[in-house]
């Protein structure tokens, strides 16, 4: 804002000056006020137009005392109104503070006034210098956000592709714990069915008896058919306890038959579990190996993208720069042309 001593914290003292300056030719009493229809002369000199001369004026008219403004309140009004900041490109206001000032070092010149015409092309080069700068500073700070747009982009792409992958590897996960435990249920219920198969043929197979017990048992049956009981019985019982000893034997081989057979199944479905397990790790570690090698493709293609932009934009730097310099040196020279026009016209 404008300060009492007319000072501004956005325009720089030769801008204040230059503004004073353009002041002073509507204030033709040296009053030191202009009034608020001379204001809207004032905004369009300085290439303020539309809604913001339309803002500038309602401000104008808020500040105004009996329909008039001093150049402290005009200054605060117009710093208000400044709230969008000059892009890329040449700022109007500055363009016609030069001309105003290149007019004002012609006429001194051709007045003899050298000292005054030194300040005024002083002040014109102080102007043209900050205008290249920020000219300059737009271009750098457009490409500056081009990059950080783009690498943006970038991160959002990066994301992306790892969420992707993400959800990629999640679904193999989830769909090789299927098949492991499909393979377990699988081996469970086979295991059960061969279990049973292993145990009704060991049941329904006959028993071998020894020729000893075969030949008790012969004895005992004749004895019974000669009906000698006595003897029979005692026979009987030889025979039984002979044979209660045979199965016995017999059912501890079979349980060692039985559990070796069971062990040999169970080590063929552990043997088919583990080939599934390995067929499972060694596909994931390629689809971790193509992640990591997709991966360091893409993060190679932005970084080229960003070399090829930062060297596009070094290349248009020095040809925008070259612009700007030949661009204020054009109007400048313009502006010496017309003033010495019309001091020769006059």
């Amino acid at each position: 804002m404008a300060t009492a001593d007319g000072n501004s914290n956005s325009y720089s003292r030769e801008e204040v000056s230059a503004l004073k300056g353009l002041f002073s030719l509507y204030d033709t009493d040296d009053s030191g006020y202009i009034s608020v229809k001379e204001v809207d002369a004032l905004l369009q000199k300085i290439g303020r137009s539309g809604d913001d001369a339309a803002k500038i004026l309602e401000g104008a008219e808020k500040v105004a005392q009996e329909g008039r403004i001093t150049f402290e309140d005009f200054l605060g009004v117009l710093e208000k109104g400044n709230a969008d900041v000059p892009g890329e490109g040449p700022d109007p206001k500055v363009l016609e503070f030069l001309r105003i000032l290149e007019e004002y070092r012609v006429k001194c010149e051709d007045e003899g006034n050298y000292l005054e015409a030194g300040r005024a092309n002083a002040q014109v080069e102080t102007l043209r210098r900050q205008e290249e700068k920020r000219q300059q500073k737009a271009i750098r700070a457009r490409q500056i956000n081009e990059r950080t747009e783009v690498q943006i982009a970038h991160n959002m792409q990066y994301t992306d592709f790892n969420a992707a992958w993400d959800k990629y590897m999640e679904e193999y996960d989830s769909m090789a714990q299927m098949y492991i435990q499909q393979m377990t249920e699988r081996h469970a219920v086979n295991l059960l069915e061969f279990q049973r198969g292993l145990q009704k043929e060991m049941t329904q197979k006959p028993p071998k008896w020894s020729r000893e017990l075969l030949e008790w048992r012969r004895r005992q049956h004749i004895l019974a058919r000669q009906k000698n009981y006595a003897e029979a019985q005692k026979i009987k019982k030889i025979a039984d306890g002979l044979e209660d000893k045979e199965r016995g034997s017999m059912n501890t081989s079979h349980a060692a038959v039985f559990a070796r057979k069971e062990a040999s199944f169970r080590q063929q479905q552990q043997a088919e579990l583990q080939a599934l397990l390995k067929r499972i790790d060694a596909r994931r570690k390629e689809h971790i190996k193509q992640r990591n090698l997709d991966c360091k493709r893409l993060l190679q293609r932005n970084r080229n993208v960003q070399a090829v932009l930062e060297s596009k934009q070094a290349v248009e730097s020095v040809k925008l720069f070259a612009d700007i310099k030949k661009d204020l040196q054009h109007s400048l020279a313009l502006s010496t042309t017309r003033a010495k026009a019309s001091v020769g016209g006059q």
